[in-house]
């Protein structure tokens, strides 16, 4: 009798993956001139912006202002988290009276702060005092938050200048060059180069030059506290 033919249960024989090594897409080389390019963190330009602006005496908003953007984008450039782009750069600098050269030539972080014969900035007018004919060369960044302040006062002839804020401090000045009338309360002096005052801020101030020469007054004095 014939037999009837066994069906296999082997499970059929699985295939192997292939063992050859997948090519993988080439990622383009860089070039020496990419790889030798600075970051963009590394041009400080946030640090360098803040450091220009208090130099000049510039608020934020009002720098905003000039260039057309937000006060809100200017502070998010300043501390690193936008990095602007080359015309609004441009920009920013112009509105700082300053070139892309002495921007980037500037170290915000040196420990000291030296500004050169003919290169400090000069402010036409003040936030805190009234004045006509004078402007200020800053030696000490506005609005800092440093102890002191300190100005060389430019007073051309018939320049004056009212400070009725008082606050407490002191104040000491020496008259560089021309002739300073200045009143602390009802008490007039008359300055002439070579002289130097001191008051207290709580007491009112003004000046005036009643000469024919420009007046350089060095002013420092303990700023108001905002």
């Amino acid at each position: 009798m014939a037999t009837s033919a066994k069906t296999s249960t082997r499970p059929a024989a699985k295939k192997k993956p292939s063992t050859a090594p997948q090519t993988k897409a080439a990622k383009p080389a860089k070039t020496a001139a990419a790889a030798a390019a600075p970051r963009r963190d590394d041009l400080q330009v946030g640090g360098r912006l803040r450091h220009a602006r208090l130099l000049a005496g510039i608020r934020m908003r009002d720098l905003a202002d000039k260039v057309g953007c937000t006060e809100s984008m200017v502070s998010k450039i300043e501390a690193g988290r936008v990095v602007p782009s080359l015309p609004m750069l441009q920009r920013l600098v112009d509105a700082l009276g300053r070139d892309l050269a002495s921007f980037f030539g500037s170290d915000p972080n040196s420990p000291a702060m030296v500004l050169r014969n003919g290169q400090r900035p000069v402010a036409h007018t003040d936030p805190i005092r009234e004045g006509q004919r004078v402007s200020y060369e800053r030696l000490v960044p506005f609005g800092a938050g440093n102890l002191l302040e300190g100005n060389i006062h430019v007073v051309e002839p018939g320049g004056l200048k009212n400070d009725p804020i008082t606050h407490q401090g002191e104040t000491l000045g020496y008259v560089v060059e021309g002739q300073l009338e200045l009143t602390v309360e009802a008490t007039s002096y008359t300055l002439n180069a070579g002289d130097s005052f001191f008051f207290k801020n709580h007491l009112t101030n003004s000046y005036r030059n009643p000469g024919t020469v420009t007046a350089r007054v060095l002013w420092v004095n303990t700023p108001q506290v905002h």
